[in-house]
């Protein structure tokens, strides 16, 4: 059996183990790919016309005063089917479409422009679909799997095309994150980036492997309104909130905003009770003449009994079936919690009409606590329909820094556009951590548990513990180039040095990796007509691996994706995206079969993922709005694990197709002037359970449906989701990599009213 260390390190990759290939040298293409980029960026400056793009004042709307790049002169967007564009610090959106995305390239680019698969979900879907988890709202992108609303915030189960993905807050990593990350109240938008983004992003153990969900939060505005909601639902489920928006001086130079929620919530899940609540101020401070100085507060904080969900026997195979709704544990065993506290500053400003600086700096700390009586094993250990239980506790304490700055230029020559930006990042994370479990405390029959045994805290020698430091220092180039309005060429480079140095003071043992790697990025994007694109690109991450020691040298896992495809904008209100891709990630760790104690791991793994997703809006009028997406997904080991699952072995969770389609119709006169309506549906495929593919879900799909009505700044909707009260099993990425039971059938009101 493999050891409790090896699988509680899996908490923070289920996937973690096995991706690769080798790697042919670089280094003559590399030495003309700096030097094409560094000749670009220096000649192109001295090649300007006079007729040079200048910065704008703030842009109309309901914005507020934008940063300096926010405000530079873009090339005119055409905009079909809809006149009720909006245009917020986060970027213009056209009903459910986004227009721009600052995520995959830190400037304001049109969506149709840049050489990458990107999803944004804006404001209007989460408000639509009454979406109370970042897990539930990524059902609304293709070939992502979002992480179980029940899971503790500390795991990381959001995959893009098969491997994990970062969370990301206002483009900052939130490495293991903490307290309520799934409050929406202060979320303007949510911006996937599928594939590796290592170029413009670092911090925690290095940069984004599979792929960033960037948490976008709502910005202060010129505008003064209070909004107060709340909604009610299914198992006992109460959520107000608020939202606050308030300048603080007649001429809009100081403007300030703060949101905050509040969620108390049982479940279909025995004895599950969770509360959790997130308050967000933030200060803005502005020149109006290129200066902005925004100050972000967060304080949150999570609590749950610890839920590890279900064993494969006895869910989706095996002789017998255990109640659905099962906790597994004492009733009586204490919450577990999770909290952070968080400050966030940023600095724009306009140094000329050319060049701008974006620099950010945030500080956070925060802890966790893991309770807990647990199962080790998917099958029954102690015979029949039984398991041997086991008190954990697992206590963590974490403080982090992060700073990144950038420059951005933007001007034309002829019938070129150039954005040059250059920057550098540092991030420094440390972490104690320390995990006590005691021996067996008890058996308990699941199939029909007639009592648990107590839980007491274990003590004495601790199971595994650490005293851990994750720092890691990049600098970039990047160079977004136009020509004839027509060819959209992106590439970048950063300089990527990682460091990871773990240590445990109970085994007086520990591990230390350094690397340093060049990181590129290259895409471009062709216009055939001024409705259709192609794109392809080609981009690399590197990351570190936590909580692991080595039996030979720790080497941090390196990930590529190739991928093209098209990107549409046709006039009869139809637009989207679509493409082929390939991702595949090596170094991965794997228990050393030489390693009698399963204690260490030999960074061999190796795993691809390939396929094909799609994305499509259809907004004909006013009126209707329909979204769809669809992916294909095959996720597996390209290289044997020593004792383990051979190559071609499916990979944990990911399901190989999945997709879904929503549509809204708003009313527009007479006696239903302000009522809406939406549907959809949801669909996925059955996944693996296991790296040797011995269990396996089965395939599902669920309808969900809204009414609406929206008046003067009063809103109320209805939504019921999962109308058919499908019953079924998804992957549930915990110490056995069992199953959960999803949620059934469930109703939730919401009111709002803005003042």
């Amino acid at each position: 059996m493999r050891s409790l260390l090896q699988v509680f390190t899996r908490r923070h990759d289920a996937s973690a183990v096995a991706p690769a290939d080798g790697r042919c040298c670089q280094e003559f293409l590399m030495s003309r790919f700096v030097s094409g980029l560094v000749l670009a960026l220096v000649l192109a400056p001295l090649c300007r016309s006079a007729g040079a793009q200048t910065a704008t004042g703030s842009s109309e709307g309901t914005s507020s005063p934008l940063s300096p790049e926010a405000v530079v002169t873009l090339p005119t967007v055409v905009v079909t089917g809809r006149a009720d564009v909006t245009t917020t610090t986060a970027g213009d959106v056209d009903g459910y479409r986004a227009l721009t995305a600052r995520s995959a390239t830190l400037t304001d680019t049109p969506l149709r422009q840049i050489p990458q698969s990107i999803e944004v979900i804006p404001r209007s879907v989460l408000d639509d679909q009454a979406v109370t988890s970042i897990g539930e709202a990524l059902k609304n992108v293709s070939a992502t799997v979002g992480q179980p609303a029940l899971q503790t915030p500390v795991y990381n189960s959001n995959y893009i095309r098969g491997f994990a993905a970062e969370q990301y807050l206002d483009g900052m990593t939130t490495y293991l994150g903490s307290g309520d990350t799934n409050a929406m109240a202060d979320v303007e938008r949510i911006e996937v980036l599928k594939g590796p983004n290592g170029i413009l992003y670092g911090g925690g153990s290095g940069t984004p492997l599979g792929g960033v969900v960037n948490v976008v939060s709502r910005m202060p505005t010129a505008d003064r309104f209070l909004e107060i909601g709340g909604t009610v639902g299914s198992n006992a489920y109460y959520a107000p909130y608020f939202d606050i928006n308030q300048p603080l001086s007649k001429d809009g130079t100081i403007l300030f905003r703060s949101t905050g929620s509040y969620v108390k919530s049982g479940s279909d899940v025995d004895v599950i009770d969770t509360d959790r609540y997130s308050f967000n101020p933030t200060l803005l401070l502005t020149s109006k003449e290129g200066t902005t100085l925004t100050v972000q507060g967060r304080t949150s904080r999570w609590e749950q009994q610890e839920y590890q969900g279900l064993p494969a026997v006895g869910t989706v195979t095996g002789s017998f079936r255990v109640n659905p709704d099962l906790f597994i544990g004492t009733p009586d065993v204490p919450d577990s919690f999770s909290e952070t506290n968080s400050l966030t500053a940023t600095l724009d400003h306009a140094l000329n009409d050319v060049w701008s600086n974006s620099t950010k700096v945030r500080y956070g700390k925060s802890s966790y606590n893991q309770i807990s009586q647990i199962i080790i094993s998917n099958t029954p250990d102690t015979g029949g329909s039984s398991w041997s239980l086991y008190n954990q506790n697992v206590e963590e304490e974490r403080d982090e820094i992060a700073v990144s700055s950038h420059f951005l230029g933007q001007y034309t020559s002829g019938l070129f556009e150039f954005k040059p930006l250059f920057g550098v990042d540092y991030s420094r994370l440390a972490e104690t951590a320390v995990m006590h479990m005691s021996g067996a405390v008890g058996t308990v029959d699941l199939l029909s548990p007639a009592s648990w045994p107590a839980y007491t805290a274990p003590s004495g020698v601790a199971m595994t513990d650490g005293d851990n430091v994750y720092s890691t220092y990049g600098a970039y180039a990047q160079l977004q180039s136009t020509v004839a309005n027509r060819v959209h060429l992106l590439a970048g480079l950063r300089l990527a040095h990682l460091e990871i140095d773990q240590y445990s003071p109970t085994y007086l043992r520990g591990d230390n990796t350094k690397k340093t790697k060049l990181l590129p990025r290259v895409g471009a994007v062709y216009d055939l007509t001024d409705q259709f694109s192609l794109f392809a690109d080609y981009s690399e991450g590197m990351k570190g691996n936590p909580f692991f020691f080595y039996s030979g040298a720790a080497v941090p896992e390196v990930s590529r994706q190739y991928e093209g495809g098209v990107k549409f904008d046709a006039r009869n209100g139809v637009s989207g995206s679509a493409a082929l891709f390939q991702v595949s990630r090596s170094h991965v760790p794997v228990t050393d079969p030489a390693d009698p104690f399963g204690l260490t791991s030999l960074a061999i793994g190796e795993q691809q993922s390939r396929g094909f997703d799609t994305e499509l809006t259809w907004q004909p009028d006013e009126h209707w709005k329909l979204m769809a997406n669809y992916a294909y997904v095959d996720a597996e080991l390209t290289r044997d694990i020593p004792g383990g699952a051979t190559a071609g072995s499916k990979l944990v969770g990911i399901p190989r197709h999945s997709g879904g389609v929503w549509g809204d119709y708003a009313f527009g006169s007479g006696a239903l002037k302000g009522w809406s309506a939406g549907a959809g549906l949801h669909a996925a495929s059955g996944a693996p359970l296991d790296l040797k593919n011995t269990y396996k879900t089965e395939g599902y799909v669920t309808a969900d449906a809204a009414i609406r009505y929206q008046d003067d700044g009063f809103s109320a909707s209805l939504n019921v989701k999962n109308m058919t009260d499908e019953q079924y099993y998804t992957p549930y990425q915990y110490l056995v990599g069992g199953v959960a039971s999803a949620p059934g059938r469930s109703v939730f009101l919401t009111v709002s009213q803005r003042f």
